[in-house]
Order: structure tokens, then C-alpha cells, then sequence
């Protein structure tokens, strides 16, 4: 099986076992409460350890692919002449202009990207970061988007695995006896980027996971990252605990990815 293909079938087992499980997928499952709780925890998050790969290419255009509530695209919007802002989910939109603002220098589009490739126009950058991952016609994306941008750069995740943590509130508290299939990761990507020709850089990026300033805060974030109800609060504290570290005061749980910073570039 060829790296698109393999990159294809990934994204479809994993999207039929999380409908299979109840869940939404595609921009449905960014629906009012999802987008308010990543809002809480990435709206205002700290993205240096990952934009100091990408701002060197900051300029001009720069188009901008699931920005979500926009913890990047105003790290954009310092640099950039102009920023269009590709996002699906109408509540991901709402928490963006909540946190940017109504300005003459960004433009928002309800889309999602596969359905924008018509209306590309020509960037000096394109960003994707973190979304890739879902999306089916990746051959076809990167294709069009490679095409109208100088440079895309693209933030996704290696040697995704399922961490501890998260197998044991699979188990426990979801009856889950395996994880759910993972959707493609970093390795993918680089066999679908050589398939295409494209040229490209990889920087490893240390981006740290003690961030949270209690431990009750962990709990929140995977209350929402998992859906649980409240009243399953006390079990979810009970099967973290022997997960959550402290270092310099911060609170955290070990991560079962490492990120990457890709940049691509046309084939001469």
C-alpha cells in the first residue's frame, strides 16, 4: 500500500470507530461546548516552542488552515500583512473573533480546506497546525496548497501512541477494552509529502507538558478531551492520579506524542 492510500484508510478507521462509538467527526465535533473547553485550555496557550520554525517565513498573505479560537493566527497577525483564516466550525469561529476582534487585516472563511481549494489565492505562507490529520484528500490538499503558498508549514505529531493515562480512562471509565485506532501522524505525513514530490524540512520541537497550574485543572482538560459527564468527576481524579507529575510547580501528564515542524516547499 502506497503512502496515500495508507494515509486514506487511517483517516477512515479512524473516524468509523469514533462514529461508531457515538461520537461526532469532521466540523460537527467542534460543537458549542467542545470549542468553548479548547478554548479554555489552547485560546490563549503558549505557541512559541512551535512559531519560532514558522516566523521566519511570516509575511505578506498568509492563509491560515483551522485556526481554531486562534492561538496562532495572532502570533500571525503581528507579522503578517494579511491573514485568511480557513476554519470549519461555526463555534470555533465565534470563540476566534472573540479572542482577536473584528480586524482589516483578517479575513474569516466558514469552510473547511477541502472545500476551499477552488478559491486559493496566492500566499507568501500557509499554516496548517495540528489538523491535517483528518482530513481524507490529503494528496489533493497539499497539492492545491503547495501550489499558491511560497511555504506551508505544517505542526503535527510523531510517534503518536496511546499514553497510560489515556488507556486506563478508556478502559475504566468508557468500557473501551483497546484504544480507538490513531489517525495518521507525523510519519504519515513525510511518505505523503515524498509521494507528491514536495521538499521539505523537519524540526523536532520540545513543547513541554507540565503547563497547568493544578492538578484539578489536568482533570479538566481531560473531562472535556473525553467527554465526561460531572458526575464521573471523582472517578476520572481517582484513575489520574498516579499519572499526574509536578515540575517547577507546574502540573501535567506524559505525553504519547512528539511535534514536529514541517516545512514544504514546491519541487524545483
Amino acid at each position: 500500500m502506497d503512502a496515500i492510500a495508507r494515509w486514506k484508510d487511517k483517516v477512515r478507521a479512524a473516524r468509523a470507530a469514533r462514529e461508531a462509538a457515538g461520537e461526532a467527526t469532521g466540523a460537527q465535533h467542534w460543537d458549542a461546548d467542545r470549542a468553548a473547553w479548547f478554548n479554555r485550555f489552547a485560546g490563549q496557550s503558549d505557541r512559541s516552542h512551535t512559531y519560532r520554525f514558522v516566523a521566519p517565513y511570516v509575511k505578506g498573505r498568509v492563509l491560515e488552515i483551522g485556526p481554531g479560537p486562534g492561538a496562532y493566527t495572532r502570533l500571525l497577525l503581528r507579522d503578517a500583512e494579511h491573514v485568511v483564516a480557513v476554519e470549519p466550525s461555526p463555534f470555533m469561529i465565534q470563540r476566534l473573533r472573540e479572542n482577536i476582534g473584528v480586524r482589516d487585516d483578517l479575513t474569516i472563511v466558514e469552510s473547511t480546506i477541502e472545500a476551499y481549494l477552488d478559491r486559493l489565492e496566492t500566499y507568501d505562507l500557509a499554516l496548517a497546525a495540528n489538523v491535517l490529520s483528518g482530513i481524507e484528500p490529503i494528496d489533493a490538499v497539499l497539492s492545491a496548497v503547495t501550489a499558491h503558498a511560497e511555504v506551508l508549514a505544517i505542526i503535527m505529531w510523531s510517534n503518536a501512541h496511546t499514553p497510560a493515562w489515556s488507556r486506563d480512562v478508556q478502559v475504566e471509565l468508557l468500557g473501551r477494552h483497546a484504544p480507538q485506532p490513531n489517525m495518521p501522524d507525523h510519519e504519515d505525513l513525510l511518505g505523503v509529502l515524498d509521494a507528491l514530490g514536495l521538499v521539505y524540512t523537519v524540526h523536532r520541537a520540545e513543547v513541554p507538558i507540565h503547563t497547568f497550574a493544578y492538578p484539578a485543572e489536568v482533570v479538566d482538560w481531560v473531562q472535556g478531551f473525553h467527554s465526561l459527564p460531572a458526575e464521573r468527576r471523582a472517578d476520572l481524579e481517582r484513575v489520574l492520579a498516579p499519572h499526574i507529575s509536578e515540575e517547577g510547580g507546574k502540573y501535567g501528564l506524559p505525553s504519547g506524542r512528539d511535534t514536529r515542524v514541517v516545512l514544504v516547499r514546491r519541487a524545483l
